[in-house]
């Protein structure tokens, strides 16, 4: 990890998930003096401190939030919510998952995203997604000042992220670019998981297909413009739906695995984070995973049917992707049946964006996604006019 980003350069798993939140606060949904003041009181040894210290910072900020939208001052009230919800989704990463403090606090984070949604500049749609008899709760974003169908970015959430950070990670920027933009409680994250019980599953396209068939009920969708942007393990499963959905115009995998080894990822994870990791994919101890399809989630001999263009982004300082992080990206560059694609290393420790998904600096990631979608004639739509 970047040593001025390494907070705790004991505990890379704090220490990466501050990283994260510091890189909220350069896009404007966070705050550095916030983030230092709630590090100071928390013991990286502790996860009990963590949960306390950023709920309390969460709590302050919200009452901000709740005063300044009483009197009529929207633009606070929509920082403070913003900021807010990042904080309660920080506090909410650490509490065990068989918790009901864990559903208590995805909810709240929903609520101030919901409190600050009112007041973005293009205010979302809630969505639901069809999924083996469920609805996937999500958000569509549409820009009103452009009004003939228009490109679609679809993002999709990676292992330990949630639809409300997902959007502050990309959204804003991909909606003012002229975009719309969807995210969605996919399975394996948010209620989603906690409430509706849906587990992930190694082929993706089994639920991200049910979002594109969405996507294509819209007036407002181009059904021959929708770029799929997977980051994390999200970016195993932009890859997978590729192979299988080819209705895909485009497809990003930003730090996207080849073949997950569960054995070794969740040796280095600590209990809570290994308990989280399985039920993520619908497991109850580390023997399911032996000789069981349902785990394999392995690219091998699959990413030849991939037709649309692709881009794979691999950040230099990869930690979260093991083993050999930089072999598992380029063989997923390699290996893709794209007659169009482009592997983007990113290696200038100026600027940053060395991080795994480039949570150390995301206008990174923004420049990266939109110089390659303009190359391949998927570029921004025109800008927004400036009496509108």
């Amino acid at each position: 990890m970047t040593i001025e980003f390494s907070r705790w350069p004991e505990n890379y798993g704090k220490s990466f998930q501050v990283t994260k939140i510091l890189g909220l606060a350069s896009l404007g949904f966070a705050d550095t003096t916030e983030i230092f003041e709630a590090c100071k009181r928390i013991d990286p040894n502790d996860d009990a401190t963590w949960v306390r210290e950023w709920l309390a910072t969460a709590q302050a900020v919200e009452r901000h939030g709740r005063e300044a939208e009483a009197v009529g001052n929207w633009l606070s009230a929509r920082s403070a919510f913003s900021r807010a919800c990042n904080y309660n989704r920080c506090a909410e990463f650490m509490v065990h998952g068989d918790d009901a403090e864990k559903v208590r606090l995805i909810r709240k984070t929903t609520e101030l995203f919901d409190a600050a949604a009112k007041y973005f500049e293009v205010p979302p749609e809630k969505i639901h997604v069809d999924y083996e008899g469920a609805k996937l709760d999500g958000y569509f974003f549409s820009p009103p000042w452009i009004e003939e169908p228009k490109p679609t970015f679809f993002a999709l959430n990676g292992g330990d992220e949630q639809t409300t950070e997902n959007y502050f990670n990309l959204g804003p920027a991909m909606i003012a670019s002229g975009y719309n933009f969807l995210v969605y409680d996919q399975p394996g994250t948010g209620l989603s998981l906690y409430e509706k019980g849906k587990a992930r599953r190694a082929d993706t396209e089994a639920f991200h297909s049910r979002a594109i068939d969405f996507l294509l009920t819209r007036p407002e969708v181009d059904p021959d413009k929708i770029i799929v942007f997977g980051e994390s393990f999200s970016g195993y499963d932009s890859l997978r739906l590729a192979s299988f959905d080819h209705r895909i115009a485009a497809v990003v995998s930003d730090g996207g695995t080849h073949k997950f080894d569960w054995g070794e990822m969740l040796k280095w994870m600590p209990p809570s984070l290994a308990q989280h990791g399985l039920r993520i994919l619908g497991a109850k101890s580390l023997d399911d995973f032996a000789n069981d399809p349902r785990f394999a989630y392995d690219l091998e001999g699959v990413l030849d049917q991939i037709q649309c263009p692709l881009l794979v982004v691999h950040g230099a300082e990869e930690e979260l992707v093991q083993p050999h992080p930089l072999k598992q990206a380029l063989t997923n560059y390699e290996q893709a049946g794209s007659s169009n694609k482009t592997f983007v290393a990113i290696e200038d420790r100026r600027l940053g964006g060395l991080e795994h998904c480039q949570v150390d600096n995301k206008h990174v990631v923004h420049e990266v996604v939109l110089n390659w979608l303009c190359s391949i004639g998927l570029g921004p739509s025109a800008p927004r006019p400036a009496n509108r």
